[in-house]
């Protein structure tokens, strides 16, 4: 007879498993909770907003630390790997075993929030530095509260899908509503006592258009990429293909042109891992038939609304004859080669796939199809870049360029981008200008409207009738308030968790979802600002990049 062996009690991984569970729900919270709240309407919409974050990450502290002091407190008995709770506790404290836990995300995020202090301490403005009232509450505080939150996620979460799938169903919902708001429907009476020129800059239950579009990005590109690599399930491919397309037609209606860097970046950077096998190739291509279906429907469905065509460039591209051109051949050489794949050419399986479970559409693809596509890359950029400097500096084929659609956009002034053209030429007159301590930590963190406003006050009046209280680009938001070594350690946080998303991907391939979500961020961040609105969950999807990491790890075996 067989001997039964019971499992031996680890009060260790117990304990793991409950901190496990608490981050469960606050990460819950964060991605599907969190973009719906609102206190009353849009009147307080960041305020509430700021606070509902700071009150979720408080919680969530207070309650991981009760559960490290449980552990503190525990029976000396209580033993792993013959060590006692307590003392493996306390031990794991320790200068030396803390560094050997650190990662280089950690560093870049500590030396941020040192940049930070040392920026608030040399600023004119500390009280406005600490809080961040003169801008959009990014001040040190806020960045305090990223950080107890990136610590809490980054060494408890246990990456879970179904987290995924509900933040898809709230973005998705968010982009219904906003699509209900485009026509002025106004169904949850969020406009009523909103003076009627702004009742045109909010949408949906996030507010402003650009913060709008800054979310549905990111929720479209999770979405986008959980169509692309499910491989088991037809009814969540159906869910994620609805949810995608649901996404675009809510980002096309957010109206915002920061929307099309992101939809641009998306479809430039994700065929780098899709174009691995033969799924990920002909989903992308279904992707790309419902970016324009999407389009197509968007124009008919603006012929007789209240904003006109004109409104932002998708829409503008909507407009276009050659999109409702294009959608039946795409979607006819889509339908041809997922046919082909799958019934015609003989697969070749990747030695990873399991053989029982494999399918002609797991087959793998060779390098080829991404070296094309580098090819085409390079060739872009270089052909953009050329019309760049030859319409804003050499001006050689000016009548040539002024043919091409969108010749605005690619003409750098003080109009250029709604103003942000002005807005930036202003910030870097005023980095100019600064002094060397300002230049190497900044004006103060999110004191942005007070430097335009010392500087260039009247200027901004007399030319536009408005000032600006951020760059409306982030990196240049944190270079003029943090200074250089703010901005350095600003990227270095977010391309190192993207370097170690993409090396944990190798223990779970779901984590480019919110890989390729930090990307489309990132890129859309070049004409947008921070915002406690979003920007906490671009982050809670950067701290998931890092959390795998340890997911495994027991951080107090030392």
């Amino acid at each position: 007879m067989a001997k039964v062996v019971k499992n031996k009690f680890s009060f260790s991984d117990t304990v793991k498993e409950i901190a496990q569970g608490i981050t469960s729900v606050f990460v819950f919270i964060l991605l599907v909770v969190f973009p719906l709240y609102t206190h009353d309407a849009y009147f307080d919409i960041l305020g509430a907003r700021y606070v509902f974050f700071k009150v979720i990450v408080l919680v969530h502290a207070i309650l991981l630390s009760m559960l490290g002091l449980f552990y503190l407190a525990s029976d000396e008995g209580l033993s792993h790997n013959g060590v006692p709770a307590r003392k493996r506790f306390i031990n794991a404290f320790l200068p030396k075993n803390i560094i050997k836990h650190i990662n280089i995300v950690d560093v870049f995020f500590f030396l941020m929030l040192v940049v930070m202090v040392v920026s608030t301490i040399g600023s004119d403005f500390k009280e406005e530095s600490i809080t961040g009232n003169a801008g959009r509450y990014q001040g040190l505080e806020c960045w305090i509260f990223y950080f107890v939150s990136y610590i809490c996620i980054s060494r408890t979460y246990k990456f879970n899908r179904m987290h995924l799938d509900f933040a898809i169903l709230a973005g998705s919902f968010s982009c219904i509503w906003c699509v209900t708001d485009f026509f002025r429907m106004d169904i949850f009476k969020f406009f009523v006592g909103v003076n009627e020129q702004q009742k045109y800059m909010f949408v949906s239950s996030i507010g402003n258009l650009n913060t709008f579009t800054n979310y549905s990005i990111m929720v479209f590109a999770v979405a986008a990429i959980l169509f692309a690599l499910e491989r088991k399930s037809m009814i969540r491919t159906i869910y994620y293909g609805v949810c995608t397309f649901i996404c675009v037609i809510g980002s096309v209606f957010g109206i915002a042109d920061n929307a099309v860097l992101g939809f641009f970046i998306f479809f430039v950077i994700s065929p780098f891992i899709l174009f691995k096998n033969r799924r990920g190739f002909t989903r992308y291509l279904m992707i790309l038939t419902m970016f324009l279906f999407s389009l197509t429907l968007v124009y008919y469905g603006t012929l007789h609304s209240p904003w006109g065509t004109w409104a932002s460039i998708l829409l503008q591209i909507s407009g276009s004859s050659l999109v409702r051109l294009l959608f039946i051949p795409f979607l006819i050489v889509t339908i041809l080669i997922t046919y082909l794949f799958n019934n015609v050419l003989k697969p070749v399986y990747e030695v990873s796939a399991p053989l029982n479970e494999a399918k002609p559409l797991d087959s793998k693809l060779p390098f080829t199809f991404r070296l094309v596509w580098i090819i085409l890359i390079v060739i872009g950029f270089v052909v953009v870049l050329f019309m760049e400097i030859d319409i804003n500096v050499t001006k050689k084929f000016t009548e040539l360029w002024r043919k091409i659609p969108f010749y605005s956009q690619l003409e750098f002034n003080d109009d250029w981008g709604t103003h942000r053209g002005h807005n930036w030429r202003i910030a870097f007159t005023n980095f100019k200008n600064f002094n060397w301590f300002k230049k190497l930590f900044g004006y103060g963190p999110d004191t942005y409207l007070i430097v335009t406003e010392r500087s260039f006050y009247q200027e901004m009046v007399d030319k536009y009738g408005e000032v600006y209280d951020s760059a409306h680009n982030e990196y240049i938001n944190y270079l003029i308030c943090e200074g250089v070594f703010g901005l350095i350690c600003y990227l270095g946080i977010f391309i190192s968790a993207l370097k170690e998303g993409f090396k944990q991907m190798k223990n779970n391939e779901i984590l480019f979802t919110v890989i390729m979500a930090v990307i489309c961020y990132m890129f859309q961040a070049i004409v947008n600002i921070a915002i406690p609105i979003t920007t906490p969950i671009f982050f809670t999807f950067m701290y998931m990049c890092v959390a795998m990491k340890y997911e495994k790890k027991d951080i107090l075996n030392n």
